[in-house]
């Protein structure tokens, strides 16, 4: 009993002298004991002080429905379903609220004691809530997502006062295979509870759960590789599809703002005589294979895409060429007789094949060879020329 009553003075102390420095920082006076917040604390208060005023009084937040779809289609669904069970038996046992997060900080998934169950709702930490610094500045999933690794933020370290009555425990979700941050664990209550057991129990269910992700990770919800062979992935699930609805997927990521029904016709067909009503009938067929997720009025993708000629071109303008050199696997819809894929073609094998002409290993050009299932001509090329070359 009196080691109990050490503990909460201790932490009542500690709650204290940390809400007098946080006090000091949002009025922009000169710390008492400099010492008492943390480097990666400070740093973050810093941060978040650049777009956020301590008034905020919750979380913004998805509605309920986009938040399920989120958690569905979430990769961490399926991983974390092991341990759920686990989760919400200590979240029940410990008075905690628990969390899995998106690596954008969007509460996937929440599940919350009575305790903390009105503490959580009241500030949006529910699922679809937005627990990123730049929404609710400092706190463990923002803060674990910044550094890639466990954090615990007490009180008042929060930046938002919101949130000064509660201790967060938040762990990065890492994918085995790629070192990847697929999401957070975040398990939090009410100061007074706080242990710093809470942030071994949540790294810990944080690696089971990064053990149990699928091997291959979808890049995102719909992946378009046009370099070489064509392939697209909806959802991590390969899509049949004809040429044409191949190159209307890469104009439109290529054109993210969107396309006028006139616009997108000039770039696909340039001075074929093909109807506007042909380009609507392909637009409505490829939306419905995609759920919906084709805009119109501009034509405009409404779906987190990645696409290998984007990656490349600006790995290529980034001086990125190990990347670019990996991510090549040939030309750009070589079939393709779309004036603007040809226009993106031409620009990519020229700034490419000027990455290729700098390279001066060819166990590089070696490497990526025999890891492409359709080579490039122009890797074959400089290899040629460098192997070729007449020694001294």
């Amino acid at each position: 009993m009196a080691q109990a009553s050490v503990r909460g003075s201790s932490l009542t102390q500690r709650r204290s002298d940390i809400e007098t420095q946080w006090s000091r920082f949002v009025a922009g006076s000169p710390f008492i004991k400099p010492d008492n917040v943390r480097e990666d604390i400070m740093s973050s208060w810093q941060r978040s002080a650049q777009h956020l005023k301590p008034q905020r009084l919750h979380a913004p937040a998805d509605d309920e429905s986009t938040a399920a779809r989120h958690w569905q289609e979430s990769p961490l669904c399926q991983a974390a379903r092991r341990e759920q069970d686990a989760m919400m038996q200590l979240a029940k046992e410990g008075e905690l609220v628990a969390a899995i997060a998106d690596p954008s900080g969007r509460l996937l998934w929440t599940f919350a004691s009575n305790h903390m169950r009105k503490r959580a709702e009241a500030v949006n930490f529910t699922a679809g809530g937005h627990w990123d610094e730049r929404s609710v500045g400092t706190n463990a999933i923002g803060l674990s997502l910044k550094l890639r690794r466990s954090v615990t933020v007490f009180s008042s370290e929060h930046y938002l006062p919101f949130v000064h009555d509660w201790v967060c425990y938040g762990a990065p979700i890492i994918h085995p295979q790629s070192g990847e941050c697929v999401g957070i664990l975040d398990m939090s209550t009410t100061w007074n509870q706080h242990t710093p057991l809470g942030q071994a129990a949540v790294t810990e269910l944080a690696r089971s759960i990064g053990r149990c992700l699928p091997q291959n990770l979808p890049l995102a919800e719909l992946e378009i590789h046009a370099l070489g062979q064509p392939r697209i992935l909806f959802r991590g699930k390969p899509m049949n599809l004809p040429m044409r609805q191949v190159e209307i997927l890469c104009l439109l990521a290529l054109n993210p703002q969107g396309l006028t029904l006139e616009g997108f016709h000039a770039a696909l067909y340039g001075d074929l005589p093909v109807s506007t009503a042909t380009l609507k009938s392909e637009l409505s067929h490829l939306r419905r294979l995609l759920d919906g997720k084709i805009g119109s009025r501009p034509y405009r993708l409404q779906v987190p895409v990645w696409a290998d000629f984007i990656r490349v071109w600006e790995t290529l303008r980034q001086q990125q060429s190990q990347e670019a050199f990996s991510l090549y696997r040939g030309s750009f819809l070589p079939q393709s007789e779309s004036p603007e894929i040809e226009e993106w073609r031409h620009c990519i094998d020229a700034v490419m094949g000027k990455a290729l002409e700098s390279c001066q290993d060819p166990s590089v050009l070696m490497e990526k060879l025999c890891h492409s299932t359709s080579g490039s001509e122009l890797v074959r090329e400089r290899l040629e020329e460098l192997v070729s070359r007449p020694r001294r």
